[in-house]
């Protein structure tokens, strides 16, 4: 949870004095003030996500309904959503695709009324719905499950594999869950730079010898630090395809380092990229951007963020496909574009031993290849198929989904160890 985040919250009370006059307003306010301090007290403490049961359930014997668990989550405006009682849900597509199964929270009126025949509700009634869409909404909502949705085979099911599910299955992956004791991550602090000696250029990245050392001399934290990754998905490339390994990526991250990721999908090249600490650009066909997000990308570089692109070779069938190579011939000119030389990552560099050790540079869901400069990286190895276990049709075996991960772990606390 970034400190922006809930510094929005504006807290003001009532105060009371003899002779107030209590009218609609200031009775509103006295109520939002409490409502106020208990979404801030969640998002703080709690951060957004599950708290406990709202698990989907295939029905038995198969067909197209699931059943949610009772339970209770935590939405990004600090609302409770509570599910008392198992709740029976038929899914409508019958098209294929993907199925994201959302709940969000919603206020309804409720009696009694003033005056009882047909005046106004005297209540709200703090409810959700459980919807299906083809695209995660851009409001508040918690993810319960995704499914792979098949028409051909009209049943849903419970998943075989529960970190590979497969087609008609329901997929608990992307579920976010609610944390206690999560720190609000506040923005380090300017450092001191002493004026130096001899003038140095624009961009000067530090030698890999010395990004190493600062790497391995790192004091363990006693706070979880929040990193958060931005997906951007250029082309015609599904973004699904990458979005779904970055979030394995970043599951596995929170459950196995003493730093968390947070992913936020379909990110715009504008503004809004200041919330990230990385952004990860996708794709597998030439691209080329306005001169509006170049600027936004080279002041998101200026100030200590990562760029890490990659290419995506899902798409490549029988014969290889131009598009990966001509997505990476794109970015290596962004990165001229931008003052950056993006050069071979070779053995000692400390990419390849910011936490997991490697002779070289690993494969991916294709042979490994990367490259590297000012705050860049790039990435030919497809980690992102890597992460979601590879190609439909050439699943990766377990050592190398592991080493992909790894990489990737190494790829972010690089990061931001590397700040500019």
């Amino acid at each position: 949870m970034e400190l922006e985040d809930v510094t929005r919250f504006q807290l003001r009370r009532v105060n009371p004095f003899p002779g107030l006059m209590i009218d609609v307003d200031i009775w509103q306010e006295a109520h939002n003030y409490h409502r106020d301090q208990q979404r801030l007290h969640l998002l703080t403490f709690h951060q957004t996500g599950i708290m406990a049961g709202l698990e989907v359930i295939a029905n038995d014997p198969p067909d197209l309904s699931v059943t949610i668990n009772p339970g209770i989550g935590i939405d990004s405006e600090g609302n409770n959503i509570i599910v008392s009682s198992a709740q029976r849900y038929t899914i409508q597509a019958r098209q294929s695709g993907m199925v994201y199964l959302v709940i969000q929270f919603r206020e309804i009126p409720s009696g009694p009324y003033q005056p009882p025949d047909g005046g106004q509700p005297t209540r709200i009634m703090e409810a959700y719905r459980i919807q299906e869409r083809e695209e995660l909404p851009t409001e508040a909502f918690l993810e319960l499950a995704r499914i792979d949705f098949d028409p051909a085979n009209p049943t849903l099911h419970n998943p075989r594999i529960m970190d590979n599910p497969g087609k008609n299955e329901v997929d608990h992956r992307f579920r976010r869950i609610a944390t206690a004791g999560v720190p609000v991550q506040a923005a380090p602090p300017l450092p001191i730079i002493p004026p130096p000696a001899v003038p140095t250029p624009a961009v000067s990245p530090p030698a890999p010898e010395q990004v190493k050392t600062d790497i391995q001399n790192k004091e363990p934290s006693t706070t979880r630090e929040t990193i958060t990754i931005g997906h951007v998905s250029v082309g015609t490339m599904n973004a699904h395809t990458h979005s779904e390994g970055l979030h394995n990526l970043a599951r596995e991250i929170n459950r196995q380092y003493d730093f968390a990721v947070d992913v936020k999908s379909n990110v715009l090249l504008d503004v809004a990229i200041e919330k990230c600490n990385i952004l990860y650009i996708t794709g597998n066909a030439s691209f080329e951007l306005s001169e509006q997000q170049k600027r936004v990308m080279r002041e998101f570089l200026e100030s200590g963020g990562m760029i890490f692109g990659e290419a995506c070779a899902e798409e490549q069938g029988e014969t290889p496909s131009r598009g990966p190579r001509e997505f990476g011939l794109a970015f290596n000119q962004l990165a001229s574009q931008l003052n950056r030389k993006l050069e071979n990552v070779q053995r000692g560099h400390p990419l390849l031993s910011a936490i997991h050790t490697f002779s070289g540079v690993p494969q991916g869901a294709v042979a490994g290849m990367l490259l590297e400069g000012g705050n860049m990286i790039y990435s030919g190895s497809d980690y992102g198929c890597a992460w979601r276990g590879g190609f439909q049709d050439n699943p990766l075996p377990r050592d190398s989904i592991r080493s992909s991960v790894e990489m990737g772990a190494n790829i972010i606390i690089y990061a931001q160890m590397n700040k500019t």
